[in-house]
């Protein structure tokens, strides 16, 4: 069909082609557009050309599609074709994408700290050049986002899978949220501006059970589809419960995004059964309005002669369109078939891309001060570069958890130092969620095995060591050690436990027993202090040795008994002093007998008596 009063013209760089054979333009939602365009050949350049020739510079510029000198489609050449056939001169095929084309970069890894997705999004067109109409549903911001062996553009296509945005290109701006202002739909109508239209329903909800698990509050999160038509007109409404019908039980999956609270799980949840039937009821119809985008609200009609001189019309709801392909050809021919979803959804259908699956991989530690205490690390992977890294991730260890005593820090705790390489896992294999599994030595940091591999050790970073040494024939042992030099020495080989301090050993406890099969032996450098406070009993069951080379001191506050069972022999090379305050009782069962080689002198200041019983 024709279009009387309305063109189509088309630029590319800064030049306007003067016609045109043929244009076709592809458009859809959450996908780049394509075009396929067909000039005559002295577009290109010269007619008695053997080759593309001047056409080639066409490459990599931006086109421009026209409808009555508004821009309706921005995008750029990927590919121009001389084509000849039979005996004409031939035509140029040019052919292209989207302006989102520039965001298709070889796929590359790239991560951002404490932002929201929309200003990610911001980022990605701006460095593209690509204009951007922003109004993210999901404005807060995350702490960690990470694009992982994605092109740019499949990753604004992933986060909008993710976080069920709304995202298309609209012909000149690449749309991210649904958008504020809305435009007055364009009225349609079967019979006059439609030339056909098909309306179609069909089984898309299914139930479904979504699970995620938030590690800082330690929750485990589960959601069910809510399975309510939001959104959903009257025809839709029975279609969407007729396929819920159709299942017995919901499936269960992860959520794509990480979840923080239950009331953004139900969310999610909401948007994505939005999303997953968005499509439930349709329209697909051919025009020939060439001002047509996806994105474009439409009003349709559906109207047909009853009767003679009666014609019945009838309003089909406003219908949003997310497919349409336009076809221009020469002498003002145009149509446009489209495909279109009630403009009441809450969601459009998310884009098909697949989620990233990260695989196992090597980094270094940046940070261990967790604000939160919790152990956690912050690394940088091999592929972040500058001021990037991950957020706060958690490490594996072989034991970890609480129990009824311990209410944290239960298992094996070893959190690696900054500068440490590590191996990263990563949960459901997305990126933006690692975790350590562990660290890794390298040339310069590790050495062991040896022959025998007889040597294991835990090396603190002061230098504190704990070793294991299997050689039997060897030193045989365990020792700890610390920087200072102290030691616990467990000789397996001689069969001796040593401990050594430089300093003091301590030992402090309720009750203290020291149990020797055969010899103890203390040894005092200086002095030797034993302070009791109540009783202290020697048992010797063989012989008491002192040895004293100076004085000796006893001073005792209250009675001293002594019991001997044999006898007493006391040998004094100097004097005997004794001062007594009290009195002096001296008994024995036989003769006493003192005996001097000098004079004996008793002296008293009261009398003296000596008597025989």
């Amino acid at each position: 069909m024709s279009i009387p009063q309305t063109s189509i013209t088309v630029s590319i760089g800064d030049t306007r082609l003067p016609s045109l054979k043929s244009l076709r333009l592809e458009q859809g939602i959450g996908c780049h557009h394509r075009f396929d365009l067909c000039v005559d050949l002295e577009a290109g350049g010269n007619r008695y050309v053997h080759n593309i020739g001047s056409s080639s510079e066409w490459l990599g510029q931006p086109i421009t599609v026209h409808s009555a000198d508004q821009p309706i489609f921005l995008g750029v050449v990927t590919n121009v074709r001389l084509h000849r056939e039979g005996s004409d001169f031939g035509f140029i095929l040019i052919s292209g994408y989207s302006a989102t084309y520039r965001m298709e970069t070889a796929p590359g890894c790239f991560s951002w700290l404490d932002q929201p997705i929309g200003e990610v999004v911001r980022s990605l067109c701006g460095q593209a050049n690509v204009q951007l109409r922003l109004n993210p549903a999901y404005g807060k911001k995350l702490d960690y986002i990470c694009q992982y062996d994605e092109s740019d553009f499949d990753f604004v296509r992933r986060l909008a899978l993710q976080y069920q945005e709304w995202m298309y290109y609209d012909g000149t701006s690449l749309v991210f949220g649904r958008p504020k202002d809305s435009s007055e739909p364009v009225e349609l109508e079967y019979g006059t501006t439609l030339s056909s239209l098909e309306i179609g329903l069909q089984t898309l909800a299914r139930p479904e059970q979504v699970f995620t698990y938030h590690s800082s509050s330690d929750r485990e999160m589960d959601q069910p589809t809510p399975d309510l038509a939001y959104g959903h007109d009257q025809l839709s409404g029975k279609a969407f419960r007729a396929s819920l019908g159709m299942y017995g039980r919901p499936a269960r999956q992860h959520a794509l995004p990480r979840i923080h609270t239950e009331s953004e799980l139900i969310k999610y949840m909401r948007r994505k059964q939005a999303a997953d039937t968005a499509e439930t009821h349709y329209v697909t119809a051919e025009s020939h309005v060439p001002e047509l985008r996806v994105g474009s609200v439409v009003r349709l009609y559906s109207s047909f002669l009853e009767r003679v001189g009666q014609l019945t019309r009838e309003s089909l709801g406003d219908f949003i369109i997310t497919e349409i392909v336009h076809e221009v050809g020469e002498g003002s021919y145009y149509r446009n078939r489209f495909k279109a979803i009630p403009s009441t959804v809450e969601a459009l259908p998310s884009p098909r891309v697949p989620m990233p699956v990260a695989e196992t991989q090597m980094a270094t530690v940046t940070s261990n001060a967790d604000p939160k205490g919790n152990g956690r690390v912050q690394v940088r992977m091999n592929w972040q570069q500058g001021d990037m890294h991950t957020g706060w991730v958690r490490v594996m260890t072989p034991d970890a958890g609480k129990s009824g005593d311990v209410s944290s820090n239960r298992g094996f705790v070893f959190i690696p130092e900054v500068g440490d390489q590590v191996l990263l896992g990563f949960r459901h294999g997305d990126p933006a969620r690692p975790y350590v599994m562990g660290s890794l030595f390298n040339g310069s940091t590790g050495k062991g095995g040896f022959e025998q591999n007889h040597k294991k050790s835990l090396i603190t970073r002061s230098g504190h060591k704990l070793s294991f040494n299997d050689d039997i024939k060897g030193d045989w042992s365990i020792a700890i050690k610390d920087v200072a030099g102290n030691c616990l020495y467990l000789n397996s080989a001689n069969k001796t436990l040593s401990i050594s301090a430089v300093e003091e050993i301590n030992l402090t406890s309720k009750n203290i027993k020291i149990e020797a099969g055969e010899n103890v032996n203390i040894i005092a450098g200086k002095n030797f202090i034993s302070s009791v406070e109540g009783n202290y009993t020697n048992s010797v069951m063989g012989e008491l040795h002192q040895s004293i080379e100076k004085d000796k001191y006893e001073i005792v506050l209250g009675n001293t008994s002594i019991g001997l069972e044999g006898n007493l022999d006391m040998t004094i090379s100097k004097d005997l002093a004794s001062s007594i305050g009290g009195d002096v009782t001296h008994r024995n069962g036989g003769e006493t007998i003192f005996h001097t080689d000098g004079k004996t002198d008793i002296t008293s200041n009261a009398i003296v008596n000596i008597a025989k019983k």
